[in-house]
């Protein structure tokens, strides 16, 4: 019986190729799965530092001087006459004049 030498070489290369092919794609798909779960944890991990308190800001302010006094109490004067007459006559000059005497505090 004749032994095709060249035949059994392309069979055993072809085969190893294969092989090679798929322990290479397995790998592939196991690090895949590892990279696919670390970045889950990492992400359920950091969710929590998204949500932050916001740090404590202490209300203390320096004490006004005798002009930065009366200006507030005049300003404060001022507001709330436009208020009362934006009540009696809402109009949109009314209006104006109040938003703009009347600036809104944010906290």
């Amino acid at each position: 019986m004749q032994i095709n030498y060249l035949k059994l070489y392309a069979c055993l290369t072809l085969s190893g190729l294969t092989i090679w092919l798929v322990d290479q794609a397995w790998t592939m798909y196991q690090l895949k799965l590892v990279s696919d779960a670390t970045t889950k944890a990492l992400s359920q991990v950091s969710q929590p530092k998204k949500i932050q308190v916001p740090a404590y800001k202490p209300n203390y302010q320096k004490p006004l001087t005798r002009k930065e006094r009366e200006k507030e109490i005049e300003d404060a004067r001022v507001c709330e006459f436009f208020l009362k007459e934006y009540r009696k006559n809402p109009t949109e000059e009314n209006r104006l004049n109040m938003r703009k005497f009347c600036p809104i505090k944010s906290n």
